[in-house]
């Protein structure tokens, strides 16, 4: 089998899982126990302007028609509007994706930068205490949740 067909088998394989991941997503977004209309509309609201908000969302389409019609703008790049912030899901992601991008950048160089000299001279002198310190301390890395050691460093700095 070639290249290109093993990448088109593997891409077509992901079909189904996002599939069924947006199934989940939709259903854990509908399904939750609070009415999203009644928490827009706020709590001196009256049941006209829940009724209101409900047809405006959609809400009070079938379940069906409900997730194709999310499913058609999450494809289309509709991410929707947040409520909180009157603005669209697009554009706040649009405002925080580039120091999302720089810290990720520059995560990944201090890695490498650490990483390769470690592992360098963790196989130059192979089976000493330096190549078995080096090899804790990735098996550590690898080994500690991101959350714990983002705490922790938090704690340090």
């Amino acid at each position: 089998m070639s290249m290109y067909g093993y990448l088109l088998r593997r891409l077509l394989g992901t079909i189904p899982v996002l599939l069924v991941v947006a199934v989940f997503i939709f259903l854990m977004l509908r399904l939750t126990p609070s009415d999203p209309a009644a928490i827009i509309a706020g709590d001196n609201a009256n049941a006209e302007q829940v009724a209101q908000i409900r047809s405006q969302l959609g809400l009070d389409k079938p379940m069906m028609q409900q997730f194709f019609i999310w499913s058609g703008r999450v494809l289309t790049g509709d991410l929707g509007e947040s409520f909180f912030f009157k603005k669209t899901v697009a554009a706040l992601i649009g405002e925080r994706i580039e120091p999302t991008l720089s810290l990720a950048f520059f995560t990944m160089l201090i890695a490498v930068c650490l990483a390769v000299p470690l592992g360098v001279m963790a196989a130059h002198w192979h089976g000493s205490w330096l190549d078995r310190l080096v090899m804790g301390f990735s098996v550590l890395g690898f080994s500690v949740p991101v959350f714990v050691f983002g705490y922790l460093l938090i704690y340090v700095f």
